[in-house]
């Protein structure tokens, strides 16, 4: 197999077959689709029996007994996965057909390099399914050698589902488990020990915003799991100290610690949380943030606002100064 897209599964029923279609209608032929259902409640397990039956030669279905999350799962796809190089895709979301032909026909012609990226589009409707994908190859790409661009990664999405990643970089190394955002510790740390990216800025992956559903909703109100952002980023920092990349790459990757923790911060704002305890809330985690990846003024404000908003880091100074900081962010 030339790709391996692995697909973790959990109640997608609602939107499971445009993802699906989107994967066994691929212009690439030699592609392995392991679709792997964690223990869903509703029909998402007999939507994939469905089309495993009809396509038995492109995917494979395959069950956990108890629910184990999504960073374990795709760990699990890891480890079945054959292709030479391997991607992953929400099972909520869909991508151009071609998306992989075209990933994978220029990989091959820029000699393998050890990442492949493409755009992310958001949406919020079916606007690109009623016009069955209609995507075209508008670029070719260009390749950049990490040692002397290192600012590049900090233009990429911490997704790992617009990317392809060489399986002999990923087979050893996987998904924190049991832990929100777990993306970001493993694209991140993929990039940074990458010699070669290969990035295209077509819109092939379609990216499903939905307000009241999925792990996107979780981030509009009250979420327990706020403080997992930091051993996400701890993880990423120990991922790159093992390969000894951390010294090489310390000023990037403080930054993207600190851009992803505080957009957490960005997050309590909405919440439906008295005034007073988000307040205290907001100041707590910036102050952890400060002692534990440093203090963020260091970051041009237009490079930071870039990830978090310019209106919301604002705000997050603000706060920060009212409640105990003396010197102004």
């Amino acid at each position: 197999m030339k790709v391996s897209i692995i697909v973790p599964v959990y109640n997608s029923e609602k939107y499971l077959k445009d993802c699906l279609d989107s994967l066994v209608n691929q212009t690439l032929k030699e592609i392995e689709i392991i679709a792997i259902d964690d223990a869903s409640s509703d029909k998402s397990l007999e939507i994939l029996r469905e089309y495993e039956k009809k396509y038995p030669n492109k995917i494979k279905v395959y069950t956990n007994f108890k629910n184990i999350g999504q960073g374990a799962t795709r760990n699990k796809g890891i480890e079945l996965a054959t292709g030479e190089y391997i991607g992953f895709l929400d099972s909520d979301d869909y991508v151009n057909f071609n998306m992989y032909a075209k990933m994978y026909e220029m990989a091959k012609k820029y000699d393998n390099p050890d990442v492949i990226t493409t755009g992310l589009v958001f949406v919020k409707n079916d606007d690109y399914l009623i016009n069955k994908f209609k995507g075209i190859f508008q670029t070719t790409g260009n390749v950049f050698n990490v040692a002397d661009n290192p600012s590049v990664i900090l233009d990429e999405s911490p997704s790992v589902c617009n990317k392809l990643f060489r399986s002999d970089m990923i087979k050893n190394a996987l998904f924190i488990e049991g832990r929100m955002w777990e993306d970001i510790a493993f694209t991140y740390a993929k990039l940074f020990k990458a010699k070669r990216i290969l990035r295209f800025n077509d819109a092939d992956y379609f990216y499903r915003r939905r307000s009241n559903e999925g792990v996107s909703s979780k981030n509009n109100r009250f979420n327990n799991n706020l403080f997992d952002i930091f051993e996400v980023c701890d993880y990423l920092e120990r991922e790159l100290k093992d390969a000894n990349k951390y010294e090489q790459y310390e000023y990037y990757i403080k930054f993207i610690q600190l851009a992803y923790s505080l957009y957490r911060v960005t997050e309590v704002f909405s919440w439906d949380l008295d005034q007073n305890k988000k307040q205290e809330l907001v100041y707590k985690m910036c102050k952890l943030i400060v002692e534990k990846y440093g203090d963020w003024r260091i970051y041009p404000k237009e490079l930071l606002s870039s990830k978090i908003g310019i209106i919301e880091l604002e705000r997050i100074n603000e706060y920060f100064v009212k409640h105990g900081q003396s010197k102004e962010m």
